[in-house]
């Protein structure tokens, strides 16, 4: 087959190691994998080139532009975001159109980003199959983050257009496809269930045996809790450093590792400091990507605390790749990829719920051991990227 990979987002490049970049990369080498041919239409960029060009538009924002919008409404500027990516997608589908023309397609797969709708109408135009991936309630998380916009009643029908339009539906969880079924009364029979996977090659990242690490990070016989990703107020970090210091008190031979950075990372140092964890909780910062899978390897508990309602973490099929015992919370995403007591610890989002669980591990090695391995094999088995890109051409048939 000859398959169109359209992702519409203006800044989403496929180069780096973000999340929604791994993810689209990881797709498009799956289906190559496959024997397809994939034509790639990244409006973000799809090489290190572009990639450093989407850098310097996020992180130069003019004087007279930051002190404009400390005086207009927010609402205004959200509104004006949202024009420039309609007029934006203007532009992609322009860039599709001509890709469509020279290359002829199969099939258009496309990775749903809020307001832009030119593949559905490309592939209405020229009568192609057409495959939506969902990955968000687009119009609702923009909301939250940015407010509310002059452009919502507009997005809402781009998603229900988009919906309509495609033959078939990735969902990142059964959480949001009720919402989508609910929300835009999409077809619950075209929806296909697809979390979000690991590559297996990344289990060999790891060196064995990190001993250098452990001495580097003051780390000797403790045992060691883990968290690895962005820090953001929603993931929960302050809630997992609240739990450690609970279990602390009865069991001190712990140490309390967290990888990675973020803007309130020097609150929960002070709220470290504030639960009196004396040098046990350890902030390495952020770290190549390269590097994620050997800080991994030396925790003996992995927890992720907090997580949105239809999201599907990505870091639960690190920690689960890796072989281990994973604590993760009571979402609907999380248990549709893992089972209470028998692939790992599934919690509320509260500190004596989350303290139980560690002290649960801790307690009993042969449990935590099984969990570990029971969800290592659901991940090698099931949710592998190549498993993905073999779903989408499945259902093509």
């Amino acid at each position: 087959m000859r398959i169109i990979y359209y992702s519409p987002h203006p800044t989403h490049d496929i180069v780096s190691e973000v999340g929604y970049s791994t993810h689209q990369r990881e797709i498009i080498n799956g289906l190559r994998k496959s024997g397809h041919e994939v034509i790639t239409v990244i409006m973000g960029g799809d090489n290190i080139s572009d990639h450093s060009v989407i850098l310097d538009q996020k992180t130069n924002t003019p004087f007279l532009k930051r002190s404009l919008k400390k005086i207009i409404p927010r609402f205004i500027w959200t509104s004006l975001n949202n024009y420039k990516l309609l007029m934006h997608d203007r532009v992609a589908e322009k860039r599709l159109e001509e890709t469509i023309l020279k290359n002829p397609p199969d099939l258009i797969y496309e990775r749903s980003e809020y307001l832009q709708d030119s593949g559905a109408k490309m592939a209405l135009k020229y009568n192609i199959k057409y495959f939506l991936e969902v990955n968000a309630p687009f119009v609702e998380e923009m909301n939250h983050f940015e407010g509310f916009s002059l452009y919502r009643g507009k997005a809402h029908k781009v998603e229900k257009f988009k919906l309509d339009t495609a033959q078939k539906v990735f969902s990142v969880s059964s959480a949001l496809s009720a919402f989508l079924v609910d929300r835009y009364h999409c077809d619950f029979n075209k929806i296909i269930l697809q979390p979000n996977c690991i590559n297996l090659e990344k289990m060999n990242q790891s060196k064995s045996g990190n001993d250098k690490l452990k001495a580097d990070l003051n780390i000797g016989f403790e045992k060691v809790i883990g968290f690895v990703g962005s820090i953001f107020p929603y993931h929960g970090v302050d809630l997992l450093i609240k739990a450690f210091a609970e279990v602390y008190k009865v069991n001190p031979a712990i140490k309390l590792l967290i990888v990675g950075d973020g803007t309130i990372v020097p609150e929960l140092k002070q709220l470290s400091q504030n639960l009196n964890t004396g040098n046990s909780v350890i902030f390495a910062g952020k770290i190549p990507h390269k590097d994620v899978f050997d800080y991994i390897d030396i925790m003996d508990i992995c927890v992720m605390a907090k997580s949105n309602w239809y999201g599907s973490p990505v870091k639960i099929f690190e920690y689960g790749l890796m072989k281990k015992p994973v604590i993760a919370p009571d979402t609907s995403p999380v248990r549709d990829v893992m089972i209470h007591n028998e692939s790992g610890l599934i919690v509320n989002n509260d500190t004596s719920a989350l303290a139980s669980a560690i002290l649960m591990y801790l307690n009993n090695q042969a449990f935590a051991e099984s969990c570990a391995l029971n969800f290592h094999h659901k991940v090698i088995q099931e949710y592998t990227w190549q498993n993905a890109a073999d779903r989408i051409i499945k259902e093509c048939a």
